[in-house]
């Protein structure tokens, strides 16, 4: 795979890529980098050029400034694009990245060719309100740090939130007794995607928090595929939300995959299936119905 980096006003900007064709810009989630996206640039490769990006803050990238928004970092992906040589890309937005990812449709919709929003129910409750009242038990430890202002005490929380992050990543159930180095190498991913950002993760949940994300929806003129990820317990709780999401999108068609419970699912062991979603969806000549469309 490729590696480089790209200068922004934002400061540089490290990327992978792979392939050749048209750009798919893959924006990650926060706490993780492009890492999460080394199996998905893979499968992509075969059909387009797939350019995973490190956020500010994440992975090999510069630093997050201070007061950094959900705008600006959509700025900082049609700066990327123009970067890479192209006029315009797909764009896959996960978790905290499908708010980027619309944000940069709504922003700059000459740059974008068709959008794929993807996340949990849960990250893709239009409604602000509801939304962060649904995330509330996941990005509370982040909130916290990034509203304290003693200084000795936010290097502390911060400190020991990496460390609890870590360890639960790496003794993960059943890691060890797994004959394959494929989960061994994801846990290292994540591990080293922890580290990395311990101090870009208050700053990108403070963002997507503020973010009015169903204003987002209403202005994305492109074509647009919601993946939402539906699971038991989101079911139970919040129920479904990709109709909605697609009540406001002009031009938007909904996937689903069902996952088993979990917090911030990256789909990064599915990387096959996923790609046999998006890539019809990317395609010029693409099938009326793709695999795992459902109507709405």
């Amino acid at each position: 795979m490729e590696r480089g980096y790209l200068s922004t006003r934002f400061g540089q900007i490290h990327y992978t890529a792979g392939g050749d064709g048209d750009i798919v810009l893959l924006i990650h989630q926060s706490g993780r980098s492009s890492r999460m996206f080394l199996d998905l640039v893979g499968v992509l490769s075969d059909r387009f050029r797939a350019v995973a990006i490190d956020l500010p803050g994440f992975g090999n990238s510069a630093p997050a400034e201070d007061g950094i928004t959900i705008d600006d970092l959509a700025d900082l992906c049609a700066e990327v694009i123009v970067a890479l040589g192209a006029g315009a890309a797909h764009v896959y937005g996960h978790h905290s990245g499908n708010k980027i990812a619309t944000a940069l449709a709504g922003r700059h919709p000459d740059k974008v060719k068709r959008l794929v929003l993807a996340g949990q129910s849960h990250s893709i409750i239009p409604d602000q309100v509801a939304r962060n009242k649904a995330i509330d038990k996941f990005v509370r430890p982040y909130r916290q740090i990034a509203e304290m202002r003693d200084a000795r005490a936010l290097k502390l929380e911060k400190w020991a939130l990496t460390y609890r992050t870590i360890s639960s990543v790496w003794w993960q159930p059943g890691i060890l007794s797994d004959p394959t180095s494929h989960a061994e190498a994801l846990a290292y991913a994540q591990v080293l995607d922890t580290l990395q950002a311990a101090d870009g993760s208050a700053k990108l949940y403070s963002a997507n928090l503020d973010y009015d994300l169903a204003s987002g929806f209403r202005a994305i003129p492109v074509e647009t595929l919601v993946l939402e990820i539906v699971t038991p317990e989101e079911d139970a709780l919040i129920g479904r939300q990709g109709g909605a999401v697609c009540a406001l999108i002009r031009n938007s068609e909904l996937a689903e995959i069902e996952h088993e419970d979990g917090d911030g699912i990256t789909l990064e062991g599915r990387a096959r299936e996923l790609g046999e979603i998006l890539i019809p969806f990317l395609s010029d000549n693409r099938p009326s119905q793709i695999k795992g469309a459902v109507q709405h």
